[in-house]
């Protein structure tokens, strides 16, 4: 069974950072400050977990370590699943008077942002939820409230291995059912 809800369609703006798969973490944290810098914006990291019983979270990071959170999904979900709700939480949770650029590290959760901002069409409920929170921030601040960037996984850099930690950790939040 799939979930196909109606979202409005909105312009998600991805950055493409300057930075490749094997740079260093030095060359990653100078592309995206830049990145940030150019686009006015506080970096949040997100990230998507499952642990060996199969649990699965997801996790975020906002900069400077003042808002961050994690969620728990269950048995039934993906590590994609994780990573959607990893990118709901700092919408709902991150400043409101900022624009913000999410940082995840699954390609795949950008592609389906993406996908159902051309589409109209959101695949999960949580898709669906990242969707409008994209466009009220949209409304509230701008085009370019929310930006997207890909950043490698385990690069070292501190704010996106929280946001890792912090997944892992929502994996293990409420104790599995007898």
């Amino acid at each position: 069974m799939s979930y196909r809800e109606r979202v409005e369609k909105v312009e998600v703006p991805e950055v493409k950072l300057q930075a490749q798969a094997d740079s260093k973490v030095e060359v990653w944290m100078e592309a995206i400050n830049q990145a940030k810098e150019h686009c006015e914006a506080t970096g949040v990291y997100t990230d998507g977990s499952m642990n060996e019983d199969g649990m699965v979270g997801g996790g975020w990071y906002v900069e400077g370590g003042k808002r961050l959170g994690g969620v728990i999904l269950g048995k039934l979900a993906m590590v994609w699943d994780g990573e959607v709700c990893g990118v709901r939480g700092p919408l709902e949770d991150a400043p409101s008077e900022t624009n913000i650029l999410i940082l995840s590290d699954l390609q795949a959760t950008i592609a389906a942002v993406k996908k159902a901002s051309c589409t109209g069409k959101a695949r999960t409920h949580d898709l669906k939820v990242v969707m409008e929170g994209i466009r009220e921030r949209q409304a509230r601040l701008g085009p370019n409230a929310v930006l997207f960037g890909w950043v490698k996984a385990y690069n070292k850099l501190y704010s996106n291995e929280e946001a890792d930690r912090l997944a892992k950790e929502a994996t293990n939040l409420y104790p599995e059912d007898p």
